[in-house]
């Protein structure tokens, strides 16, 4: 487990990296976002296939949903 943690961190780091490089301005950001989306979903599509890349993707907007109720109820202050 360890070592694909350690494979996801090196990733994230270096793809974040690269992502930034492309960045100059704010709708820059968008943009990149948007390819890293698209590059995301057709890697989950090539090794799971489109039904369970829709199930992940479905996740994660209900992680989202999740998140903003959980605020909502608890509304956490930052000090």
């Amino acid at each position: 487990m360890d070592v694909k943690i350690a494979k996801i961190n090196d990733a994230m780091n270096s793809i974040e990296k690269a992502a930034r490089s492309q960045i100059k301005t704010d709708e820059d950001k968008l943009l990149v976002a948007s390819a890293l989306m698209a590059v995301t979903r057709n890697l989950y599509v090539e090794t799971l296939g489109p039904t369970d890349t829709a199930h992940i993707f479905a996740s994660i907007v209900h992680s989202f949903d999740v998140m903003e109720e959980m605020l909502e109820q608890y509304k956490p202050t930052y000090h």
